[in-house]
Protein backbone atom coordinates (compact mmCIF):
# COMPACT_ATOMS: atom_id res chain seq x y z
CA UNK A 1 0.00 0.00 0.00
CA UNK A 2 1.46 3.38 -1.00
CA UNK A 3 2.12 6.19 1.48
CA UNK A 4 -0.48 8.32 -0.32
CA UNK A 5 -3.18 5.68 0.22
CA UNK A 6 -2.21 5.25 3.88
CA UNK A 7 -2.38 9.00 4.53
CA UNK A 8 -5.75 9.30 2.78
CA UNK A 9 -7.16 6.42 4.85
CA UNK A 10 -5.80 7.83 8.12
CA UNK A 11 -7.17 11.28 7.24
CA UNK A 12 -10.59 9.78 6.49
CA UNK A 13 -10.43 7.85 9.76
CA UNK A 14 -9.61 11.06 11.66
CA UNK A 15 -12.53 12.94 10.11
CA UNK A 16 -14.98 10.13 10.86
CA UNK A 17 -13.78 9.94 14.45
CA UNK A 18 -14.12 13.72 14.85
CA UNK A 19 -17.71 13.57 13.59
CA UNK A 20 -18.55 10.50 15.70
CA UNK A 21 -16.87 12.07 18.75
CA UNK A 22 -17.06 9.02 20.97
CA UNK A 23 -13.54 9.66 22.28
CA UNK A 24 -11.75 12.98 22.95
CA UNK A 25 -10.28 14.67 19.87
CA UNK A 26 -6.81 14.40 21.37
CA UNK A 27 -7.09 10.63 21.62
CA UNK A 28 -8.06 10.45 17.94
CA UNK A 29 -5.14 12.58 16.73
CA UNK A 30 -2.62 10.75 18.92
CA UNK A 31 -3.87 7.46 17.47
CA UNK A 32 -3.40 8.91 13.97
CA UNK A 33 0.18 9.90 14.84
CA UNK A 34 0.78 6.36 16.12
CA UNK A 35 -0.61 4.86 12.90
CA UNK A 36 1.55 7.17 10.77
CA UNK A 37 4.63 6.03 12.69
CA UNK A 38 3.69 2.33 12.62
CA UNK A 39 3.18 2.42 8.84
CA UNK A 40 6.46 4.25 8.27
CA UNK A 41 4.86 7.35 6.77
CA UNK A 42 6.35 9.49 9.55
CA UNK A 43 9.63 8.71 11.30
CA UNK A 44 9.24 7.67 14.93
CA UNK A 45 11.30 10.60 16.22
CA UNK A 46 8.96 13.03 14.42
CA UNK A 47 5.59 11.39 15.08
CA UNK A 48 4.87 13.31 18.29
CA UNK A 49 6.89 16.47 17.74
CA UNK A 50 3.66 18.45 17.46
CA UNK A 51 3.90 19.11 21.20
CA UNK A 52 7.04 21.15 20.51
CA UNK A 53 5.53 23.10 17.64
CA UNK A 54 5.59 26.86 18.18
CA UNK A 55 1.80 26.99 17.87
CA UNK A 56 1.33 24.62 20.81
CA UNK A 57 4.09 26.40 22.76
CA UNK A 58 2.11 29.62 22.34
CA UNK A 59 -1.41 28.38 23.02
CA UNK A 60 -0.92 26.01 25.98
CA UNK A 61 0.32 28.65 28.47
CA UNK A 62 -2.28 31.16 27.22
CA UNK A 63 -4.91 28.71 28.51
CA UNK A 64 -3.27 28.83 31.94
CA UNK A 65 -3.08 32.64 31.86
CA UNK A 66 -6.76 32.90 30.96
CA UNK A 67 -7.63 30.49 33.75
CA UNK A 68 -5.81 32.49 36.41
CA UNK A 69 -7.79 35.60 35.40
CA UNK A 70 -10.84 33.93 36.95
CA UNK A 71 -9.07 34.22 40.31
CA UNK A 72 -9.12 38.01 40.04
CA UNK A 73 -11.90 40.53 40.63
CA UNK A 74 -12.17 41.30 36.89
CA UNK A 75 -15.24 39.15 36.23
CA UNK A 76 -16.85 40.33 39.44
CA UNK A 77 -16.34 43.98 38.50
CA UNK A 78 -17.90 43.44 35.09
CA UNK A 79 -20.79 41.59 36.71
CA UNK A 80 -21.20 44.51 39.08
CA UNK A 81 -21.95 46.73 36.11
CA UNK A 82 -25.02 44.61 35.46
CA UNK A 83 -26.34 45.20 38.97
CA UNK A 84 -26.63 48.87 38.10
CA UNK A 85 -28.85 48.10 35.13
CA UNK A 86 -31.83 46.78 37.05
CA UNK A 87 -33.62 50.10 36.93
CA UNK A 88 -32.84 50.77 33.30
CA UNK A 89 -35.06 49.98 30.35
CA UNK A 90 -35.42 50.05 26.61
CA UNK A 91 -32.56 50.04 24.15
CA UNK A 92 -30.06 51.17 26.82
CA UNK A 93 -30.66 48.01 28.81
CA UNK A 94 -30.28 45.80 25.73
CA UNK A 95 -27.08 47.55 24.62
CA UNK A 96 -25.63 47.25 28.10
CA UNK A 97 -26.24 43.50 28.23
CA UNK A 98 -24.83 43.06 24.73
CA UNK A 99 -21.76 45.11 25.63
CA UNK A 100 -21.03 43.01 28.70
CA UNK A 101 -21.58 39.84 26.65
CA UNK A 102 -19.02 41.03 24.08
CA UNK A 103 -16.47 41.71 26.84
CA UNK A 104 -17.17 38.44 28.67
CA UNK A 105 -16.73 36.45 25.46
CA UNK A 106 -13.08 37.54 25.23
CA UNK A 107 -12.03 36.21 28.64
CA UNK A 108 -14.62 33.83 30.08
CA UNK A 109 -15.60 30.43 28.58
CA UNK A 110 -18.81 31.06 26.68
CA UNK A 111 -20.95 28.49 28.49
CA UNK A 112 -20.00 29.96 31.86
CA UNK A 113 -20.37 33.55 30.62
CA UNK A 114 -23.84 32.89 29.21
CA UNK A 115 -24.95 31.19 32.43
CA UNK A 116 -23.82 34.25 34.41
CA UNK A 117 -25.65 36.65 32.11
CA UNK A 118 -28.84 34.59 32.09
CA UNK A 119 -28.95 34.80 35.87
CA UNK A 120 -28.80 38.59 35.61
CA UNK A 121 -31.47 38.56 32.91
CA UNK A 122 -33.87 36.80 35.27
CA UNK A 123 -33.99 39.99 37.36
CA UNK A 124 -36.05 41.55 34.55
CA UNK A 125 -39.81 41.73 34.85
CA UNK A 126 -41.60 38.97 32.89
CA UNK A 127 -44.18 41.46 31.66
CA UNK A 128 -43.64 43.98 28.90
CA UNK A 129 -41.66 43.84 25.71
CA UNK A 130 -38.18 43.21 27.14
CA UNK A 131 -38.09 39.92 29.01
CA UNK A 132 -35.38 37.46 29.83
CA UNK A 133 -37.02 34.87 27.62
CA UNK A 134 -36.85 37.13 24.57
CA UNK A 135 -33.24 38.19 25.14
CA UNK A 136 -31.39 34.94 25.83
CA UNK A 137 -30.98 33.86 22.19
CA UNK A 138 -30.14 37.40 20.94
CA UNK A 139 -27.59 37.59 23.76
CA UNK A 140 -26.16 34.28 22.54
CA UNK A 141 -26.03 35.73 19.02
CA UNK A 142 -23.94 38.69 20.19
CA UNK A 143 -21.67 36.51 22.28
CA UNK A 144 -20.75 34.09 19.48
CA UNK A 145 -20.30 37.00 17.05
CA UNK A 146 -17.64 38.45 19.35
CA UNK A 147 -16.23 35.22 20.79
CA UNK A 148 -12.40 35.40 20.85
CA UNK A 149 -12.46 37.96 18.03
CA UNK A 150 -10.41 40.69 19.72
CA UNK A 151 -6.63 40.14 19.84
CA UNK A 152 -6.58 39.68 23.63
CA UNK A 153 -6.74 36.56 25.81
CA UNK A 154 -7.42 33.43 23.81
CA UNK A 155 -8.36 35.68 20.89
CA UNK A 156 -4.69 36.56 20.59
CA UNK A 157 -3.94 32.93 19.72
CA UNK A 158 -6.75 32.39 17.18
CA UNK A 159 -4.40 32.99 14.26
CA UNK A 160 -1.91 30.42 15.56
CA UNK A 161 -4.62 27.83 16.21
CA UNK A 162 -5.97 28.16 12.67
CA UNK A 163 -2.46 28.09 11.19
CA UNK A 164 -1.86 24.84 13.00
CA UNK A 165 -4.62 23.12 11.04
CA UNK A 166 -3.06 23.76 7.64
CA UNK A 167 0.56 24.93 7.90
CA UNK A 168 1.79 21.47 6.90
CA UNK A 169 -0.35 21.55 3.75
CA UNK A 170 0.39 25.08 2.48
CA UNK A 171 4.02 25.92 3.11
CA UNK A 172 4.05 29.45 1.67
CA UNK A 173 4.63 31.78 4.68
CA UNK A 174 2.71 34.53 2.88
CA UNK A 175 -0.39 32.36 3.22
CA UNK A 176 -0.13 32.04 7.02
CA UNK A 177 -2.40 34.14 9.23
CA UNK A 178 -1.08 36.90 11.48
CA UNK A 179 -2.33 38.14 14.84
CA UNK A 180 -4.81 40.69 13.49
CA UNK A 181 -6.20 38.66 10.57
CA UNK A 182 -9.04 36.96 12.55
CA UNK A 183 -10.08 40.33 13.99
CA UNK A 184 -10.03 42.13 10.62
CA UNK A 185 -12.01 39.32 9.01
CA UNK A 186 -14.61 39.31 11.81
CA UNK A 187 -15.35 43.05 11.72
CA UNK A 188 -18.08 42.74 9.07
CA UNK A 189 -19.81 39.70 10.67
CA UNK A 190 -19.56 41.29 14.14
CA UNK A 191 -21.19 44.53 13.00
CA UNK A 192 -23.90 42.84 10.91
CA UNK A 193 -24.86 40.26 13.54
CA UNK A 194 -24.74 42.68 16.46
CA UNK A 195 -27.00 45.15 14.64
CA UNK A 196 -29.36 42.30 13.80
CA UNK A 197 -29.58 41.33 17.48
CA UNK A 198 -30.04 44.98 18.51
CA UNK A 199 -32.96 45.62 16.17
CA UNK A 200 -34.48 42.18 15.60
CA UNK A 201 -34.74 40.68 19.09
CA UNK A 202 -38.49 41.34 18.82
CA UNK A 203 -38.67 38.40 16.40
CA UNK A 204 -38.37 36.22 19.50
CA UNK A 205 -41.81 34.95 20.59
CA UNK A 206 -43.34 36.23 23.81
CA UNK A 207 -45.25 33.11 24.72
CA UNK A 208 -42.79 30.26 24.10
CA UNK A 209 -43.00 29.14 27.72
CA UNK A 210 -45.70 29.61 30.30
CA UNK A 211 -45.28 33.08 31.75
CA UNK A 212 -42.35 33.69 29.44
CA UNK A 213 -40.10 32.52 32.25
CA UNK A 214 -36.58 31.17 32.35
CA UNK A 215 -35.53 27.89 33.97
CA UNK A 216 -32.28 28.72 35.76
CA UNK A 217 -32.26 25.28 37.36
CA UNK A 218 -30.99 23.92 34.05
CA UNK A 219 -27.96 26.17 34.02
CA UNK A 220 -24.68 24.49 34.79
CA UNK A 221 -23.45 25.99 38.03
CA UNK A 222 -19.81 27.01 38.00
CA UNK A 223 -17.50 26.32 40.90
CA UNK A 224 -16.92 29.09 43.40
CA UNK A 225 -13.43 30.43 42.80
CA UNK A 226 -11.45 31.81 45.71
CA UNK A 227 -9.99 35.15 44.71
CA UNK A 228 -6.30 35.87 45.06
CA UNK A 229 -5.11 38.54 47.52
CA UNK A 230 -5.23 42.02 46.00
CA UNK A 231 -1.45 42.22 45.62
CA UNK A 232 -1.31 38.98 43.66
CA UNK A 233 -4.26 40.08 41.51
CA UNK A 234 -2.21 43.10 40.46
CA UNK A 235 0.67 40.79 39.50
CA UNK A 236 -1.74 38.77 37.33
CA UNK A 237 -2.98 41.91 35.57
CA UNK A 238 0.56 43.19 34.93
CA UNK A 239 1.76 39.82 33.58
CA UNK A 240 -1.35 39.36 31.42
CA UNK A 241 -1.05 42.85 29.89
CA UNK A 242 2.68 42.36 29.29
CA UNK A 243 2.07 39.07 27.47
CA UNK A 244 -0.71 40.60 25.37
CA UNK A 245 1.58 43.49 24.39
CA UNK A 246 4.25 40.98 23.31
CA UNK A 247 1.70 39.36 21.03
CA UNK A 248 0.30 42.60 19.66
CA UNK A 249 3.74 44.06 18.90
CA UNK A 250 5.08 40.82 17.44
CA UNK A 251 7.03 42.67 14.75
CA UNK A 252 9.19 44.03 17.56
CA UNK A 253 9.19 41.01 19.88
CA UNK A 254 9.82 38.54 17.05
CA UNK A 255 10.10 34.89 18.11
CA UNK A 256 9.77 35.88 21.77
CA UNK A 257 6.07 36.27 21.02
CA UNK A 258 5.80 32.47 21.20
CA UNK A 259 7.69 32.29 24.49
CA UNK A 260 6.07 35.23 26.29
CA UNK A 261 2.99 33.28 27.56
CA UNK A 262 5.21 30.53 29.01
CA UNK A 263 7.41 33.17 30.67
CA UNK A 264 4.25 34.73 32.11
CA UNK A 265 3.10 31.42 33.58
CA UNK A 266 6.52 30.84 35.18
CA UNK A 267 6.41 34.30 36.77
CA UNK A 268 2.91 33.63 38.15
CA UNK A 269 4.01 30.26 39.57
CA UNK A 270 6.97 31.85 41.39
CA UNK A 271 4.71 34.69 42.58
CA UNK A 272 2.26 32.15 44.05
CA UNK A 273 -0.63 33.23 41.82
CA UNK A 274 -1.03 29.74 40.37
CA UNK A 275 0.41 26.38 41.38
CA UNK A 276 2.52 24.26 39.07
CA UNK A 277 -0.15 21.55 39.26
CA UNK A 278 -2.89 24.00 38.19
CA UNK A 279 -0.77 25.29 35.33
CA UNK A 280 0.03 21.77 34.13
CA UNK A 281 -3.67 20.85 34.19
CA UNK A 282 -4.67 23.95 32.20
CA UNK A 283 -1.92 23.37 29.62
CA UNK A 284 -2.72 19.72 28.92
CA UNK A 285 -6.40 19.93 27.98
CA UNK A 286 -7.81 17.95 25.05
CA UNK A 287 -7.48 20.93 22.71
CA UNK A 288 -3.68 20.87 23.09
CA UNK A 289 -3.43 17.12 22.45
CA UNK A 290 -5.68 17.47 19.41
CA UNK A 291 -3.72 20.38 17.96
CA UNK A 292 -0.37 18.64 18.48
CA UNK A 293 -1.69 15.61 16.58
CA UNK A 294 -3.35 17.57 13.78
CA UNK A 295 -0.05 19.34 13.07
CA UNK A 296 1.61 15.99 12.31
CA UNK A 297 -1.32 14.71 10.23
CA UNK A 298 -1.35 17.98 8.25
CA UNK A 299 2.37 17.59 7.56
CA UNK A 300 1.73 14.06 6.29
CA UNK A 301 -1.13 15.26 4.08
CA UNK A 302 1.14 17.87 2.53
CA UNK A 303 4.26 15.76 2.06
CA UNK A 304 2.49 12.67 0.70
CA UNK A 305 0.57 14.48 -2.05
CA UNK A 306 -2.76 13.72 -0.37
CA UNK A 307 -3.57 17.44 -0.34
CA UNK A 308 -3.51 17.52 -4.14
CA UNK A 309 -5.79 14.49 -4.37
CA UNK A 310 -8.30 15.90 -1.89
CA UNK A 311 -8.18 19.38 -3.41
CA UNK A 312 -8.68 18.22 -6.99
CA UNK A 313 -11.57 15.98 -5.94
CA UNK A 314 -13.38 18.91 -4.27
CA UNK A 315 -12.61 21.17 -7.23
CA UNK A 316 -14.36 18.71 -9.55
CA UNK A 317 -17.45 18.95 -7.34
CA UNK A 318 -17.34 22.76 -7.23
CA UNK A 319 -16.81 22.98 -10.98
CA UNK A 320 -14.18 24.45 -13.26
CA UNK A 321 -13.15 28.08 -12.70
CA UNK A 322 -15.67 28.81 -9.90
CA UNK A 323 -16.06 32.43 -8.81
CA UNK A 324 -14.52 33.50 -5.51
CA UNK A 325 -17.99 34.41 -4.26
CA UNK A 326 -19.30 30.91 -5.00
CA UNK A 327 -16.37 29.17 -3.28
CA UNK A 328 -16.60 31.37 -0.19
CA UNK A 329 -20.37 30.94 -0.01
CA UNK A 330 -20.07 27.14 -0.22
CA UNK A 331 -17.56 26.97 2.62
CA UNK A 332 -19.50 29.48 4.74
CA UNK A 333 -22.73 27.52 4.43
CA UNK A 334 -21.00 24.17 4.90
CA UNK A 335 -19.36 25.41 8.11
CA UNK A 336 -22.57 26.65 9.71
CA UNK A 337 -24.53 23.56 8.69
CA UNK A 338 -21.80 21.16 9.80
CA UNK A 339 -21.40 22.84 13.21
CA UNK A 340 -25.08 22.23 13.87
CA UNK A 341 -24.33 18.52 14.10
CA UNK A 342 -20.72 18.28 15.33
CA UNK A 343 -18.61 20.40 17.66
CA UNK A 344 -16.97 23.69 16.74
CA UNK A 345 -13.50 22.23 17.06
CA UNK A 346 -14.52 19.16 15.08
CA UNK A 347 -15.78 21.36 12.24
CA UNK A 348 -12.50 23.27 12.10
CA UNK A 349 -10.44 20.09 12.25
CA UNK A 350 -12.32 18.54 9.34
CA UNK A 351 -12.93 21.52 7.05
CA UNK A 352 -9.72 23.56 7.32
CA UNK A 353 -7.44 20.84 5.88
CA UNK A 354 -10.00 20.32 3.09
CA UNK A 355 -10.15 24.07 2.35
CA UNK A 356 -6.35 24.33 2.35
CA UNK A 357 -6.11 21.33 0.01
CA UNK A 358 -8.61 22.89 -2.39
CA UNK A 359 -6.71 26.17 -2.34
CA UNK A 360 -3.39 24.40 -2.93
CA UNK A 361 -4.78 22.45 -5.89
CA UNK A 362 -6.29 25.59 -7.43
CA UNK A 363 -3.36 27.90 -6.66
CA UNK A 364 -5.51 30.13 -4.43
CA UNK A 365 -4.75 32.09 -1.27
CA UNK A 366 -6.28 29.88 1.45
CA UNK A 367 -6.54 32.51 4.20
CA UNK A 368 -10.06 33.64 3.41
CA UNK A 369 -11.40 30.08 3.42
CA UNK A 370 -9.58 29.26 6.66
CA UNK A 371 -10.95 32.39 8.32
CA UNK A 372 -14.46 31.60 7.11
CA UNK A 373 -14.31 28.22 8.83
CA UNK A 374 -12.59 29.59 11.94
CA UNK A 375 -15.27 32.26 12.32
CA UNK A 376 -18.52 30.77 10.98
CA UNK A 377 -18.20 27.63 13.09
CA UNK A 378 -19.58 29.63 16.04
CA UNK A 379 -22.75 30.74 14.26
CA UNK A 380 -24.90 27.59 14.32
CA UNK A 381 -27.49 28.91 16.78
CA UNK A 382 -30.67 27.19 15.56
CA UNK A 383 -30.39 24.02 17.66
CA UNK A 384 -28.97 23.09 21.08
CA UNK A 385 -26.41 20.89 19.31
CA UNK A 386 -24.73 23.94 17.75
CA UNK A 387 -22.35 24.45 20.67
CA UNK A 388 -22.07 24.28 24.44
CA UNK A 389 -23.41 27.80 24.79
CA UNK A 390 -26.34 26.93 22.50
CA UNK A 391 -27.20 24.04 24.80
CA UNK A 392 -27.16 26.41 27.80
CA UNK A 393 -29.36 28.97 26.03
CA UNK A 394 -31.96 26.47 24.82
CA UNK A 395 -32.09 24.73 28.20
CA UNK A 396 -32.50 27.95 30.17
CA UNK A 397 -35.14 29.38 27.82
CA UNK A 398 -36.88 26.03 27.23
CA UNK A 399 -37.05 27.00 23.57
CA UNK A 400 -38.72 24.98 20.84
CA UNK A 401 -36.23 25.28 17.93
CA UNK A 402 -39.07 25.51 15.41
CA UNK A 403 -40.74 28.42 17.18
CA UNK A 404 -37.58 30.52 17.43
CA UNK A 405 -36.52 29.83 13.84
CA UNK A 406 -37.93 33.22 12.87
CA UNK A 407 -35.00 34.73 14.77
CA UNK A 408 -32.26 32.09 14.35
CA UNK A 409 -32.62 31.40 10.60
CA UNK A 410 -32.10 35.03 9.46
CA UNK A 411 -29.20 35.25 11.93
CA UNK A 412 -27.46 32.27 10.32
CA UNK A 413 -28.18 33.49 6.79
CA UNK A 414 -26.65 36.87 7.66
CA UNK A 415 -23.70 35.08 9.26
CA UNK A 416 -23.07 33.07 6.09
CA UNK A 417 -23.42 36.10 3.81
CA UNK A 418 -21.29 38.41 5.97
CA UNK A 419 -18.47 35.84 6.20
CA UNK A 420 -18.67 35.35 2.44
CA UNK A 421 -18.47 39.09 1.79
CA UNK A 422 -15.63 39.58 4.27
CA UNK A 423 -13.52 36.85 2.68
CA UNK A 424 -14.25 38.07 -0.83
CA UNK A 425 -13.30 41.66 -0.05
CA UNK A 426 -10.33 41.16 2.29
CA UNK A 427 -8.80 37.86 1.16
CA UNK A 428 -9.45 37.30 -2.55
CA UNK A 429 -8.51 33.76 -3.50
CA UNK A 430 -6.68 34.83 -6.62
Amino acid sequence: MSQLTIVLLITLFMMVMFIWHKVPFGVTTMLCCLLLAMTGVVELNKAFTGFGNKTVVLIAPILALSSVLTKTALVGKISGLLNGLKGKGGILLILAFYGVAAIFSQFVPSTAALAILVVFLTTLDNSGEITAHRLILPLLGVMVAWKFRLPVGLGATTFATLNGFYEGIVNNPDYMLTLLDPFKFAIIPMIVLTLYCVFCWKLMPKDEAVGAGVDTSKLKKGKEVELLPEGKQKIVYVVFVAVMLCLIFNKVTGQFMYLAPAAGVIILIFAGCITAQEAAKDMTVDMIWMLAGVLIVADAIGSSGAADVIGNFILKIIGENPSALKVNLIFSAATVIMTTFISNMGTQSVLIPIAASVALAAGWDPRGLVLIIGTANYFAVAFPSGSGECAVAFAAGEYNPGKVLKFTLPYMILAILSCTISATLLYPIG
